[in-house]
């Protein structure tokens, strides 16, 4: 008995320790990607190009399945084999050397190809491994699995579809005598439809496991939507590259927004319906719904189609720390504090205001914002990290004394 808690809390600190790897590399994507931003402004196509790689690859998917996932869901699942511990240590590595070409990329364009390769490489080993986290090491029967289980596990199947098809697709060009930063160009555009399509479902789905869902019938429906986005649009865009199909507003409009309104209006309904307290992790989810569903009304706008792509990624940004805090609240010793999560709250929802068109002059007020929650984020990562050498203290303790 006294092994077996020594074993659990090992593979807890492991699975800790492995998570805040991958949100940590998120973080650091997601500020070298914003400042290529701001530089590309005046240094050219490189630093534009090297911008969008990491903010649109090696931020939120790393975040939700690597950080998120391994975070969330070892409370839902048995013991994992270590092949699949392993799987998620070389995932971490390649997605972080790929990170590193993607930067480097602004000097010398052939390093994005590297990039962009170990992307498609790295999620494959991660997907590889949350699907087998989710088949083989549940406990309950599927209908049970939570919201977030069945969004990690649909965008790991998307992701197996999507990621030979573009690697494929990427070396054809290279072999054929295509210039290196003009394939990965391409690919990158086109692979935007995809991966926006498994970030709002990995999104909704970390949304929807703070509602509580009682009806067998919702939950039977729940991932019968989040299979449209999740695994439909990857198979309906794999078929589109090598055989005319759906443009890609049709499959955005189709496969995205139609599913995503249902899944909403299923978590508003069930909010509706019972009386919930409004947490800090509840109160991440408000945002976030709101600005998944304003993307989809900037979208209406042509002249300006990257408020569009912005307001779903900061939806989906909001969603992702929604999931954070309620993993954080369950393990009291590390739960922030309540104000700190309501100032997170307010610096980022200022933080989007100012991306929106019709709001230039709140640019600056959105800047101060940015760096609150910054601030915030490194006080959550430090409280995250502390108990982590306690319980490892805690552990070996244990074992002397057995």
């Amino acid at each position: 008995m006294l092994h077996q808690s020594i074993t659990r809390g090992s593979h807890g600190v492991q699975f800790r320790a492995d998570g805040a790897a991958f949100l940590g590399l998120s973080l650091l994507c997601g500020l070298a990607g914003g400042f290529l931003g701001v530089v590309s402004q005046n240094a050219g196509p490189f630093h534009a190009l090297s911008h969008g790689l990491l903010l649109d690859l090696f931020v939120l998917i790393p975040a939700f399945l690597g950080g998120m996932g391994r975070l969330v869901l070892p409370g839902e699942l048995t013991t994992l084999p270590g092949l699949m511990v392993r799987f998620d240590r070389l995932a971490f590595l390649m997605l972080f050397v790929g990170a590193l070409s993607a930067i480097c990329g602004a000097r010398e364009s052939v390093a994005f190809v590297t990039a962009l390769t170990l992307w498609g490489l790295g999620t494959t080993l991660l997907a590889l491994s949350t699907i087998v986290k989710c088949l083989e090491c549940r406990v309950v029967r599927f209908r049970d699995l939570s919201p977030f289980a069945w969004s990690q596990l649909l965008a790991s199947l998307g992701l197996i579809v999507v990621a030979p098809v573009f690697m494929a697709g990427l070396l054809h060009d290279l072999v054929a005598g295509h210039a290196s930063f003009a394939s990965v160009q391409y690919w990158l555009s086109k692979l935007q439809v995809p991966v926006l399509a498994l970030v709002v479902q990995l999104a909704l789905g970390a949304i929807a496991n703070l509602v509580a869902f009682h009806s067998t019938r919702l939950k039977i429906t729940l991932p019968a939507l989040m299979a449209v986005p999740g695994l439909v649009v990857p198979i309906v865009w794999a078929h589109g590259i090598t055989v005319p199909g759906l443009s890609d507003d049709w499959l955005l409009g189709i496969g995205v927004a139609l599913p995503s309104f249902g899944i909403m209006a299923l978590i508003c309904a069930s909010l509706w319906r019972r009386s919930f307290a409004l947490t800090a992790a509840l109160s991440w989810s408000f945002p976030a719904l709101l600005m998944l569903s304003a993307g989809w009304v900037l979208s209406l706008f042509p002249t300006r189609p990257e408020a569009f792509h912005s307001a779903m990624l900061f939806g989906a940004v909001f969603a992702l720390f929604g999931c954070y805090y309620r993993w954080q609240e369950q393990i009291p010793s590390i739960a922030a504090p309540h104000w700190l999560g309501r100032v997170h709250l307010v610096a980022m929802g200022v933080s989007a205001l100012a991306m929106m068109p019709l709001l230039p002059s709140l640019q600056r007020c959105g800047e101060i914002g940015m760096i609150v929650s910054l601030f915030c984020v490194a006080v959550l990562g430090a409280r995250a990290l502390m108990p982590r050498r306690a319980l490892s203290e805690a552990s070996a303790v244990k074992a002397d004394f057995s």
